[in-house]
């Protein structure tokens, strides 16, 4: 028997009990500057990606961690399709940035269904047609709409008794779907970033030339 198929599966192997007395220490530390370089979304992405990896491949308890699985990633497409209306907010046009002072935080918003329209208003008219037309924009739509219809307000997966304990979840085929949305959504929002810096940059330029 390998190390690791013996290793015990919680404090339990080890003799632990609810019992003993620890000493306690803080784990969360406060800097004094914040860690601009953290990115949320992807965090939660990332944990959902991890969980999700392991349910498709039949390890762990779909009852258990896949309610966790599916709140991270709809937590994480609550945060990306902000970013992507953010990031469309800092262009008028895609070839013109707006003022930073005119460029508005979204709404405390949890609807993904509100979130995909204003990405369809602020973000979509700054991509380039042909690039937009190159996503696959109708899984994302059905993704998004699934959700929607199953977790509106965004409780189904966070709370009991709010419609979550009624599904199950099909996770070979969330696991692909969630991996092809992160795709796109990311796309997006990158394809938005690089305009705002090629037309930074572009501006740039004319001020040096024109000498102020």
């Amino acid at each position: 028997m390998s190390d690791e198929a013996a290793k015990p599966e919680s404090f339990a192997g080890y003799g632990y009990t609810a019992f003993e007395t620890w000493e306690y220490r803080p784990f969360i530390y406060v800097q004094e500057a914040n860690k601009v370089w953290i990115d949320f979304k992807e965090s939660f992405y990332r944990a959902s990606e991890i969980i999700a990896d392991r349910l498709a491949n039949g390890h762990g308890f779909m009852e258990v961690e896949g309610i966790a699985a599916v709140f991270l990633f709809r937590h994480y497409l609550e945060l990306a399709l902000k970013r992507i209306v953010v990031r469309g907010r800092c262009l008028i046009r895609t070839d013109e940035n707006a003022a930073w002072g005119d460029v508005k935080e979204v709404a405390n918003i949890h609807s993904l269904d509100q979130l995909w329209k204003l990405v369809l208003a602020d973000a979509k008219p700054k991509i380039e047609q042909r690039i937009w037309d190159s996503y696959d924009i109708p899984f994302v739509e059905k993704c998004i709409t699934e959700f929607h219809e199953r977790d509106e307000k965004g409780f189904a997966f966070r709370y009991p008794r709010q419609g979550g304990e009624r599904y199950d979840y099909d996770f070979p085929f969330f696991r692909s779907a969630m991996e092809h949305v992160y795709q796109i959504l990311e796309n997006m929002t990158t394809c938005l970033v690089a305009a705002h810096a090629e037309n930074a940059e572009w501006e740039a330029i004319l001020r040096d030339e024109a000498g102020f």
